[in-house]
């Protein structure tokens, strides 16, 4: 019963996840790229802070993180305002592949270079699917979307794909909740000066469409991180990984119902190729286990 629900609790935020690309469809150009960006983290921090203020997890960094620290808060600035930019300039589907397979291979590089990680005969197969498959739907951005739309996908990805593999370097001494609010503060804080510098137009919160279309991609920020957190407490890293690729299944999916997008064989390809990258690490890490776990019962 445990594993039912954190399967179902993975499949929901994985949902969630996918529908950033609606909700910045819907919100489109009524919110300036890096406005909806700040105004969105600003939300979030402050519906953040009560929970962690009565939980007393907001304690003072240490000394020995202040480099790490920073160094995820760096990447985590540059994983909003580009990806929500791609979203309104391409196809959802297309836009969520490069930037799941730029960030699948910055997350590679990043361990393999910066966190003593090893380069497994398992991770090369992988990196060189997920190559085949970026090349295959990049190339075809160029030719239906413009080019800055693809870099815009391919940098988000590049921004998470360092701010995941680095908050490990700090999870281990601070709650999740509370680098979480950290990542928005920061997004706020270095989205806001852009946002103004650009002059793009700073609306105050009000009943109109477009704040409500806000108000659903804040929440589902905020229900997609925390399912995905309770999620995995209740299923093996291997299969919520798994699960978690759904997220580009359901993006696919969600694009073509309520947008009418196509999708190519040279997409559908890219994405086979893409979800077989992602998934191979966490196959063999399944296998590891069901191994182990025979020898220690035998």
């Amino acid at each position: 019963m445990k594993n039912t629900k954190g399967v179902v609790l993975i499949l929901i935020a994985s949902l969630l996840f996918a529908s950033y690309g609606v909700w910045a469809k819907l919100i489109g150009d009524d919110m300036g790229v890096f406005f909806q960006g700040w105004s969105r983290g600003l939300i979030i921090a402050l519906a953040l802070f009560p929970i962690l203020y009565f939980k007393k997890l907001i304690i003072p960094i240490e000394r020995k993180d202040w480099k790490w620290l920073a160094v995820f808060l760096v990447f985590t600035a540059f994983t909003q305002a580009p990806l929500f930019y791609a979203f309104t300039h391409m196809d959802i589907g297309s836009a969520t592949l490069l930037f799941f397979v730029s960030m699948l291979l910055t997350m590679y590089l990043v361990g393999f270079l910066f966190l003593g990680e090893k380069m497994s005969r398992v991770k090369v197969i992988s990196f060189i699917l997920a190559g085949a498959g970026m090349y295959m739907i990049f190339s075809f951005s160029l030719v239906a979307f413009t080019l800055l739309a693809a870099l815009m996908a391919i940098v988000n990805g590049i921004a998470s794909g360092g701010e995941i593999p680095f908050s490990k370097k700090i999870s281990g001494s601070y709650s999740v909740l509370y680098i979480t609010w950290l990542s928005w503060i920061i997004i706020a804080i270095t989205n806001a000066p852009i946002s103004i510098f650009l002059g793009e137009p700073q609306l105050l919160p009000s009943l109109d469409i477009v704040w409500l279309w806000q108000l659903g991609y804040t929440v589902a920020s905020m229900l997609a991180f925390w399912l995905i957190i309770e999620g995995l407490k209740s299923v093996e890293a291997g299969v919520g990984g798994l699960l978690g690729l759904l997220e580009i299944v359901f993006s696919i999916a969600l694009g073509v119902i309520l947008f009418k997008e196509g999708v190519t064989i040279q997409i559908a390809i890219g994405a086979v190729l893409i979800l077989l990258a992602a998934a191979l690490p966490h196959i063999k890490e399944m296998y590891n286990k069901r191994n182990e776990s025979d020898l220690y019962n035998m």
